[in-house]
């Protein structure tokens, strides 16, 4: 299990969000107080990276990801994070109150799960492709 996220890290959302998580995520003083911001983020891209696998056809692997690519996938990962650390992590919520009954409808709450600043940054930089891309399979002098 990863102990580090890959594209973030507190520091990055301190620097591009003004916001220090270290010190908004902090409990009575706990001995997870110094890695609940890291694990905030390893949860939010973990989710992320969930989302574009099921919701697109990614043609590249995570380690790849280099140059404009990766810094891409960072302010998608920290628009993300700043949309959960406001809203809650959604993609967790099922909707129901065991009082109230059902509150909102699953398919709206997966609609508004991943922010849609995060999904542009995505289909500007094409990290988000919904096109399916076929390869050849068999060598064309095998199919005369």
């Amino acid at each position: 299990m990863k102990t580090k996220a890959d594209f973030v890290s507190p520091a990055d959302f301190k620097n591009y969000w003004g916001i220090d998580l270290d010190l908004e995520l902090r409990d009575q003083g706990t001995e997870l107080d110094s890695s609940k911001s890291m694990m905030f983020l390893i949860q939010v891209e973990d989710r992320l990276e969930s989302w574009i696998d099921s919701n697109t056809f990614r043609n590249y692997t995570w380690d790849e990801l280099s140059g404009d690519d990766r810094e891409a996938m960072q302010k998608a990962v920290l628009a993300q994070a700043m949309y959960v650390f406001k809203n809650g992590n959604l993609s967790l919520d099922s909707g129901y109150d065991p009082q109230r009954g059902s509150v909102i409808a699953k398919k709206d709450l997966q609609n508004i799960e991943v922010c849609s600043e995060a999904v542009d940054i995505l289909k500007a930089a094409g990290l988000y492709s919904r096109s399916i891309i076929n390869h050849r399979r068999y060598d064309r002098r095998y199919l005369k």
